[in-house]
């Protein structure tokens, strides 16, 4: 019966460290989101071309850069991102752009063309 008893306070114990530190890689998780994508802008789409890739096929995205929102000014920038994903970017539309480095964030159609 007492190991039943004792068994029963070590998973309570350790169910009380998993959740804090959990709780605590969230919160660490939460903090670097603003940390991660440190360029914002609005810009068009002068170009996309192909890039050579491995396992993966990428596209290559020109910016003509409109309005910095956040992070150093910039005329122009260009971005990778896989060639069927989640964004389709086309020449001549304006999106708002958060990236990092040349890797993308998150893009919102600004004004299609």
């Amino acid at each position: 019966m007492k190991q039943i008893k004792r068994l029963g306070m070590v998973a309570f114990n350790m169910s009380l460290v998993a959740i804090t530190i959990l709780g605590s890689l969230s919160a660490f998780g939460t903090t670097q989101i603003g940390v991660a994508c440190p360029q914002k802008f609005i810009a068009t789409v002068t170009n996309i071309e192909d890039v050579p890739a491995g396992a993966f096929p990428k596209v290559e995205v020109d910016f003509q850069v409109i309005q910095t929102l956040k992070g150093e000014q910039i005329s122009s920038k260009k971005i990778q991102i896989v060639k069927d994903g989640p964004v389709q970017f086309k020449s001549g539309e304006i999106y708002t752009v958060e990236s990092r480095e040349n890797w993308l964030c998150s893009a919102t159609l600004f004004s299609k063309i």
